[in-house]
C-alpha cells in the first residue's frame, strides 16, 4: 500500500519512529511519500530518506509558512532536489481558510515552486483551500507540464472535470469517512479511479474511531495523532466505499502512483 502524502518528520512522532516504521511496515505499507513544509524541517525529511528505504522525501515550502521562510529559500530548495533526484516539491499550495493570509505572497511562491517543479520534472503535491480560482489562474501560469496531486482533495465538485482534463490526481484521507464529514467524498464520486490516491496525511487528519487499527498519542503532549498504519483501513474504507475488491484498489493506486510520481502520462481525455 501506497501512502501518497504525511509528514514523518513531525515531532508528533519523534521518540517513537523506529516503533511505528516497523508497524506500518507490518501492516503492508510499502511507500510513504514525506512532504516538507520549510526550510527548516527539510533536512529531517532528507534523513528520513536515507534511513528508512520506503520513504520518498518531497520538499517544499507550505503556503502557511511563507513568511517564516529566509532569504535564498529557493535556492535551497533546488538544491535539494538536485541532491535527491526522484524527490517531489511539496507541500506546496494556497490557502484562504488561514487567519491573516496573504495570498499574493502565496501566489508568488507557489509560481516559482510550481516552475521549479516542471523544470526538474518532480511531481507536486498541492494544497488548496478556497482558493480553487487562484489555483488554476497560478497553473495557467507555468507553461511546463506538471504532475500535479491535489492532496486531501475538497475542492468544488464544478472542478472537478476540468482538473482532470489538466492530468490532475486526487488524494482522500481517511478524515473524510467521519460521519461528519463525508460530504468530501462528493467530489470523488466524479472522479474516475485512475486519477485516485490514498493518504493519512499522519499524524493529521484523524480518521473515524472505528477505522483507527492503531491508536498513538504525541509523545510529548500525550492528544491523539494518527498512526501512518492507518493507512490499511483508509484502503479498506474506499473499497468499500467505491465498491472494489481491496486487491483492486492496490492494483490500481500503484497504477495511478506510477504514473504520478515516476513521470508516465494519462490521457487527458478520460471521463468521469
Amino acid at each position: 500500500m501506497i501512502d501518497c502524502h504525511l509528514h514523518l518528520q513531525d515531532q508528533s512522532f519523534s521518540g517513537n519512529l523506529d516503533e511505528i516504521m516497523s508497524v506500518s511496515r507490518k501492516a503492508g505499507i510499502s511507500t510513504q511519500v514525506v512532504n516538507g513544509t520549510c526550510p527548516e524541517d527539510w533536512n529531517a525529511v532528507a534523513n528520513l530518506a536515507g534511513k528508512f528505504q520506503e520513504v520518498e522525501p518531497s520538499f517544499g515550502l507550505h503556503p502557511w509558512k511563507i513568511n517564516q521562510a529566509g532569504k535564498g529559500w529557493l535556492e535551497t530548495l533546488e538544491d535539494w532536489l538536485l541532491k535527491f533526484p526522484n524527490a517531489g516539491v511539496g507541500e506546496i499550495g494556497l490557502d484562504r481558510w488561514i487567519k491573516g493570509h496573504d495570498l499574493a505572497a502565496q501566489s508568488r511562491a507557489f509560481v516559482a515552486q510550481l516552475e521549479l517543479a516542471g523544470r526538474h520534472d518532480r511531481p507536486v503535491s498541492v494544497h488548496c483551500l478556497k482558493a480553487w480560482g487562484s489555483m488554476s489562474n497560478s497553473i495557467d501560469r507555468v507553461g511546463t507540464p506538471l504532475r500535479i496531486l491535489f492532496h486531501s482533495f475538497t475542492g468544488p465538485v464544478e472542478m472537478v472535470d476540468e482538473l482532470v482534463a489538466r492530468g490532475c490526481y486526487f488524494s482522500l484521507s481517511g478524515y473524510f469517512f467521519r460521519p461528519e464529514k463525508t460530504a468530501k467524498l462528493k467530489p470523488f464520486e466524479r472522479i474516475p479511479d485512475n486519477r485516485i490516491l490514498l493518504e493519512t496525511d499522519a499524524p493529521d487528519m484523524l480518521p473515524p474511531h472505528s477505522m483507527i487499527r492503531h491508536p498513538l498519542s504525541d509523545s510529548s503532549e500525550g492528544r491523539p495523532v494518527n498512526h501512518p498504519a492507518n493507512l490499511s483501513s483508509i484502503y479498506a474504507a474506499f473499497a468499500n466505499w467505491r465498491g472494489l475488491s481491496l486487491d483492486q484498489v492496490k492494483v490500481e493506486v500503484q497504477k495511478n502512483f506510477d504514473l504520478w510520481y515516476s513521470g508516465g502520462t494519462s490521457a487527458a481525455t478520460d471521463s468521469p
